[in-house]
């Protein structure tokens, strides 16, 4: 018996593959979800990431290890200097503000990683099924492979080129109608609200709950990487540059000057993205240089006259997209489910 329950804690820490017996009639979703999506669940569906197979699966870690090391270092060789002399008081407030850049950074990290990036719930009533040669198989009505045009109210006036309607799609693997912006990402195995992009480094989507999070991520490492050249630059100025005396300022500088372009620019990125209103899977779709594989890479971004979703206004654009409301967590992994009548834990 303590086997079983030792077990039963072993499966709430991690559960990595399906949990749930077919004598069990109710079971919470996190237990029955990694049958129909790539998702790994910790603490009883509270964290997530996804089942990996390839190298990308290392990066997630190694970016937490290229936040940790510096944060270690730091704390044994520059705090110490900091707060043991009497003349360090503009030191002790960089000290002060490098760790609660870092506690940002780290924290708006495993938020972006592991938190639900809005994920949408599968159809619960999935529609006509076939028989044939003792197979069963659902029937997509043909007219569901169709673009679907709905009336939209913009906030843009006197845009003759604006046609004021926006398109809804069907997909296959879900068998729901995707709301606007939504996109079913391959890696994932489900549908995201308002999906920007599926990010490696934090394997998991960014989409309409995390998307704050990852900017403030990006914000965070900004400052920490600046604040680690800030105060190891102080710190060997004030030994005269003796190189022998502060060789971990100089480590932390050369560090701090290496990482910090990567984040910086995919936050200069994301701040035009925004600003034009657009997702990075809507600026995809307006690239007429196909060789450009990375959108980052793209010379020039440019405002889309026909985007149903610009609000006329560059910083309104930038933080209604920055700033836009979470929302519920529509198909949460904690909920209780009946897995032997819910369409949506059903392999199609």
């Amino acid at each position: 018996m303590p086997t079983v329950w030792w077990r039963r804690f072993l499966r709430w820490v991690i559960t990595l593959d399906q949990d749930v017996s077919p004598e069990d009639k109710k079971t919470r979703a996190y237990q029955a979800l990694p049958h129909v999506t790539n998702y790994i669940f910790f603490f009883g569906g509270r964290l997530r990431t996804n089942k990996v197979s390839n190298g990308t699966k290392y990066l997630p870690p190694t970016v937490l290890f290229m936040i940790v090391v510096p944060c270690v270092l730091f704390s044994i060789f520059e705090t110490p200097y900091a707060t043991t002399r009497h003349d360090n008081r503009s030191l002790i407030a960089l000290v002060v503000l490098f760790y609660y850049f870092w506690l940002m950074t780290i924290i708006s990290f495993v938020q972006t990683a592991m938190s639900d990036p809005g994920m949408l719930p599968r159809n619960i009533h999935p529609g006509q099924w076939q028989t044939q040669n003792e197979f069963s198989s659902f029937i997509t009505p043909q007219d569901y492979y169709n673009i679907v045009t709905l009336p939209a109210h913009t906030s843009k006036k006197n845009h003759p080129e604006m046609n004021n309607s926006i398109d809804i799609k069907y997909c296959k693997t879900c068998k729901i109608w995707r709301p606007p912006r939504s996109y079913h990402c391959p890696t994932c195995g489900v549908c995201i609200q308002t999906h920007d992009h599926h990010c490696i480094w934090v394997n998991n989507c960014v989409g309409q709950r995390n998307y704050r999070y990852f900017i403030t991520f990006l914000m965070g490492a900004i400052s920490t990487s600046s604040l680690l050249i800030i105060t190891g630059s102080i710190h060997l100025h004030r030994v005269h540059g003796v190189t022998s005396r502060a060789p971990v300022s100089i480590l932390l500088i050369i560090y701090g000057g290496l990482v910090i372009w990567y984040p910086l620019i995919l936050l200069l990125y994301h701040i035009a993205m925004t600003a034009t209103q657009q997702t990075t899977r809507e600026y995809l779709k307006t690239m007429s240089d196909n060789s450009v594989k990375n959108p980052v890479m793209h010379p020039r971004i440019k405002r889309v006259p026909t985007n149903i979703f610009d609000r006329g206004n560059y910083v309104t654009n930038m933080f209604s997209l920055m700033g836009q409301v979470r929302g519920p967590n529509v198909w949460s992994p904690r909920d209780k489910v009946n897995q032997t009548g819910d369409w949506r834990l059903q392999e199609w």
